[in-house]
């Protein structure tokens, strides 16, 4: 062999051992950990994983400084996120928490995050007071009505009604929501604050809000004199909501109301529109019979008592009205 080739072939072989011997970069360290985790992670090793891949951002964060690589936020961003899932997977929400705040030094405005960490110190760790305040901080950089909304709620959780109103009320000026006011209108009445309760459902309706949502407005609005013993009123809201979106338990409802107040004509009334829309239903038939028996329309009683006592629901009490009814 020509000495110049063996020299070449040494050489080649001595750099090539050499390049085995080496020590990693920190960099392959790093991207070999993130393999290593993401296995964990596959193998439902939640915790593990979790662990490794705040060990593979270490050693990445390590050749940054060390060997002058450029930042790969876009790939920290995602061990992060699956750090996250995977201590939260865990159950470790200490640990999950901890990973959010190193999210939200890459992503302050994240309200991904945000809303994770309230809820973790919430419905985990029972800390809604420390909840509350990650939520307020988020909000004071740019207020938001579902962060508000949540604020609210968050206090109306802990029993303490007044900051729950305030906030509601925050929420409310963000947007002219049917739900916040009926949240507003339940806490009153917790208050004890009636006058305020009815107010609040009344001046949302003076806002002029779509039918569909005047129409669920009137129908808190008719639980909510319901809920106070004022069956006029509650009657009358009723009566708004159904008439401008047809609704099967509203109307069943106030056929009950019309009947226990012996206003026959106008449950009959409500019964036609109710079986117009679900014929054949007990429940109205039941009325409907009821109503023809205490007006002693005996024979219209009984054909209605015959529908219904097929019915297991009304069975007896149908067939003891029939046997009542062929006994006089």
């Amino acid at each position: 062999m020509n000495k110049k080739v063996l020299i070449i072939i040494v050489l080649f072989l001595a750099l090539s051992i050499s390049g085995l011997l080496a020590e990693k970069s920190l960099e392959r360290i790093a991207n070999e950990k993130g393999v290593e985790a993401e296995t964990f992670y596959n193998a439902k090793q939640f915790v593990e994983a979790a662990q490794t891949f705040e060990a593979a951002i270490a050693k990445l964060e390590e050749a940054v400084k060390t060997d002058d690589i450029p930042l790969d936020n876009e790939k920290i961003s995602r061990w992060l996120e699956l750090a996250f899932n995977g201590y939260y997977q865990g159950e470790q929400f200490e640990d999950a928490i901890r990973i959010i705040d190193k999210q939200l030094v890459l992503d302050p405005t994240s309200y991904k995050c945000v809303n994770y960490k309230s809820i973790i110190l919430k419905k985990y760790l029972k800390r809604t007071d420390e909840a509350i305040v990650v939520l307020k901080k988020y909000n004071s950089r740019k207020r938001s009505f579902k962060v508000e909304k949540k604020i609210a709620s968050y206090y109306a959780d802990m029993k303490d009604y007044e900051n729950a109103v305030v906030w509601y009320k925050k929420a409310y000026e963000q947007k002219k929501d049917a739900t916040v006011i009926k949240n507003i209108a339940a806490i009153y009445l917790k208050l004890g604050k009636n006058k305020e309760a009815i107010m609040a459902y009344e001046d949302f309706i003076k806002t002029n809000p779509n039918e569909s949502v005047l129409a669920r407005t009137y129908m808190n609005l008719g639980k909510l004199y319901e809920d106070m013993k004022n069956n006029a009123k509650s009657i009358e809201n009723y009566e708004n909501s159904n008439n401008l979106k047809y609704n099967s338990n509203i109307v069943l409802g106030l056929i009950t109301k019309y009947y226990e107040g012996n206003s026959y004509d106008k449950a009959l009334e409500k019964i036609a529109l109710f079986l117009k829309n679900k014929p054949g239903n007990s429940d109205a038939t039941y009325y409907r019979a009821m109503i023809h028996y205490n007006r002693s329309e005996k024979e219209e009683a009984s054909a209605d008592f015959k529908i219904i006592s097929s019915d297991p629901k009304y069975t007896k009490l149908a067939n003891g009205f029939i046997e009542s009814i062929k006994s006089e």
